[in-house]
């Protein structure tokens, strides 16, 4: 090879090696899944999280902790824990209205109605039941069609069931010492406070509106099962045989 041939390869060579090489495909393909892992750990939905189990759900709604309240509405699996705690807070309340002549914060009025401790009980389960499914349906209605949500009856029940957990701390206010009292006011407050914590992780709202959607909520169900109780269901569970 000639002297001018070897010049003219060491010149292309050059000219390539100071040319602009194409892009990684490897590198860009993973550069852009990182920005979209980070955002799927961090959206509403919490894909990207492993699921909790019932007990540190539980406890995760008892601390108020916001991302447990996210996780609890978007899995599907929760609606039967959820539906557990219902069953067994609603035993619990009912046996409290079996020994006690009381009436519960947060429910419609019936002490006074029923004179048969087991019929009073039943009753309460009853609320109980009715006050979850009635209160989880009113509350995605609201949110759905008043303020334009995103959000369905399915997880509203899941978030709202857990915080009915909070009802066991009310019930300690039947027994009347100062502390029991005190106790019982905390609950009916953490009870207010989970439940717009769930509505505004499970619609993506801000806190004032998931607030104002509680509310509007509760106090129509309250005032609609207040007339079922005292119209229909007082009535009916009076005229069983019950002692």
């Amino acid at each position: 090879m000639s002297k001018k041939s070897k010049k003219r390869q060491a010149a292309a060579q050059g000219a390539q090696s100071n040319s602009p090489r194409p892009p990684d495909k490897t590198k860009s393909q993973n550069s852009a899944a990182t920005p979209l892992s980070k955002t799927g750990a961090n959206s509403r939905t919490n894909k990207n999280i492993a699921p909790l189990s019932f007990f540190q759900r539980l406890g995760g709604v008892g601390a108020l902790r916001a991302p447990v309240y996210r996780e609890v509405a978007h899995a599907a699996d929760a609606t039967k824990q959820a539906a557990l705690v219902v069953g067994v807070v609603a035993l619990i309340v009912g046996a409290v209205n079996y020994f006690f002549s009381t009436q519960l914060p947060g429910l419609p009025d019936q002490a006074g109605a029923l004179g048969k401790p087991l019929a009073r009980a039943i009753v309460m389960v009853i609320q109980e039941l009715a006050l979850w499914g009635a209160g989880a349906f009113v509350m995605a209605a609201v949110a759905k069609n008043l303020f334009h949500g995103s959000t369905n009856t399915g997880e509203m029940l899941r978030v709202f069931g857990f915080t009915r957990v909070f009802q066991i701390l009310v019930v300690l206010g039947v027994f009347g010492s100062g502390l029991a009292a005190i106790v019982s006011i905390a609950g009916l407050v953490l009870s207010i406070i989970g439940s717009v914590i769930g509505i505004r992780e499970a619609t993506g709202f801000t806190t004032g509106k998931a607030a104002i959607v509680g509310v509007f909520a509760i106090t129509l169900v309250v005032a609609l099962l207040g007339f079922f109780v005292a119209f229909a269901l007082n009535p009916f569970i009076a005229g069983l045989p019950l002692n």
